[in-house]
């Protein structure tokens, strides 16, 4: 039977007029092709982007290292070092290049120690391409570090990358290299400020600690800014010291471009470690409790109120201590802390009467009307008439930040999540997460390296230039 034959050639033109012509795949195909026949495999696709990267990429490196040889300052030509090699890991495979090594002007001061040779094309550490890391760091901040590995190797023809490990310290690397470098330039670098008052929200979740000796668990505060017009920034950090979360904090604020003087909102569940926090940062903010965490506590307090007494002799009990509780809740509602804590108080005394002490789940309900009590105390200074502000749009609860501790820490951190985290790695692995729920991962990529991934302005100024 006949065969059908793609030859795919090559065609470079590496100086002008000059071209070489090489042949990087040939796809046979019976004529009686059934439908898994028809186009390119996925094998296939991998071999043949796999021979073009291996074609491209050491014309480029070669071409580098010639164009590089005069210096910049007094354009004579520099003596060479040799070469050394190195693989540069790219989406599409690994590709040992040899890189040229130049010596150091003699018009340049060398610091005594100082290096005296430079390589033409700087690969880092690892030579991974920005996109493979890109790429990798994006999908691991979603998913578990196996299944990317795994969705990589299966699509692309990359080598080791089906290692989860890999995976994981490449994430990683990103998260310090990349991304902390991006908010550490916007946090120095005028920024522009949100337009209007902002809104910001602090919580608290729990993540699985590697150090289970020390510590079970370790918190990690998350947060999320909401500007005038819509626009959400969220941000996450491992709580390590007041120092450093306050730190942390103020560039997190300076990254959604809210300044000191700038006028904001800010609602906390009443954690005094989180009001220092804000505090510090945002010293004229509006402060508010959320009324969601006092709520909860409250409803737990009237379903101790409901169920007092063993039968119906003590019904009257009950429906008493409901009373209480409910217009204490009223009160608050409304803005009239002073009635709300007498009402409290009246119902704590209440439950400490001698001929009550028999009354079955008495305790219960003295102990959380005290609690109550204590938690509204302790927080007055930011307890606010929550029924005129939600009668304006204001915001009065932090139900916007429990979503962005679901979304930041639980879904990839606990949930079905059976990895342990230590405090020093879990930082940047937050970063780049929550960059790439900020869709900000391209643009600490862009800072880092100015060719990646042009942005649509770049390609819109290319096209009108052209």
């Amino acid at each position: 039977m006949a065969k059908l034959v793609w030859r795919v050639k090559l065609v470079a033109e590496l100086r002008p007029g000059v071209t070489t012509e090489t042949e990087v795949a040939r796809i046979e195909r019976d004529e009686q092709a059934g439908l898994a026949e028809l186009g390119l495999q996925l094998a296939e696709a991998k071999q043949l982007t796999a021979a073009l990267q291996a074609e491209i990429v050491p014309a480029q490196v070669a071409v580098l290292g010639e164009r590089r040889r005069n210096c910049l300052a007094c354009g004579r030509v520099l003596a060479s070092k040799g070469h050394y090699g190195a693989r540069f890991r790219s989406l599409f495979g690994d590709v040992p290049v040899r890189v040229r090594r130049l010596l150091v002007c003699p018009c340049q001061d060398v610091i005594e120690g100082g290096a005296k040779s430079f390589a033409a094309l700087d690969f880092g550490g690892d030579g991974v391409a920005p996109e493979l890391a890109y790429v990798t760091a994006r999908y691991a901040a979603l998913v578990p570090f196996g299944k990317v590995a795994t969705l990589l190797s299966e699509l692309l023809p990359i080598d080791g990358v089906q290692n989860t490990g890999t995976v994981r310290n490449r994430t990683l690397r990103v998260g310090q290299d990349i991304v902390r470098q991006h908010l550490s330039d916007n946090a120095e670098q005028p920024v522009m400020q949100a337009g209007g008052p902002v809104v910001v929200g602090l919580d608290g979740g729990y993540v699985r600690s590697r150090h289970r000796q020390d510590e079970q668990h370790f918190e990690v505060v998350a947060g999320k800014v909401i500007r005038a017009d819509g626009a959400q920034h969220r941000f996450a950090f491992a709580r390590n010291g007041q120092a450093t979360a306050s730190e942390a904090f103020q560039q997190a604020l300076a990254a959604a471009g809210v300044h000191v003087d700038t006028p904001a909102t800010v609602l906390c569940d009443g954690d005094a470690g989180l009001w220092r926090l804000q505090r510090e940062a945002l010293p004229d903010a509006t402060i508010v409790l959320d009324w969601w965490h006092a709520a909860v506590r409250f409803e737990h307090a009237l379903q101790l109120a409901r169920g007092l007494g063993a039968g119906p002799a003590d019904t009257h009990l009950a429906d008493k201590a409901v009373r209480g509780l409910e217009r204490a809740k009223w009160r608050l509602w409304h803005g009239r802390w002073a009635g709300c804590r007498r009402k409290l108080a009246a119902l704590c005394r209440w439950t400490e009467r001698k001929p009550l002490r028999d009354v079955a789940g008495i305790d219960r309900l003295q102990r959380h009307a005290s609690e109550l009590l204590g938690y509204l105390e302790r927080n007055e200074d930011v307890l606010v008439h929550y029924a005129a502000r939600r009668r304006c749009g204001e915001p009065i609860s932090t139900a916007f930040v429990e979503s962005v501790v679901n979304e930041i820490i639980a879904k990839r951190t606990n949930k079905k999540q059976q990895m342990r985290w230590n405090r020093a790695a879990v930082q940047p692995f937050l970063d780049v997460r929550t960059a790439v729920l900020n869709d900000t991962l391209e643009d600490a990529f862009r800072s880092r390296h100015p060719g990646f991934r042009p942005a649509n302005d770049d390609h819109m100024a290319t096209a009108a230039a052209a």
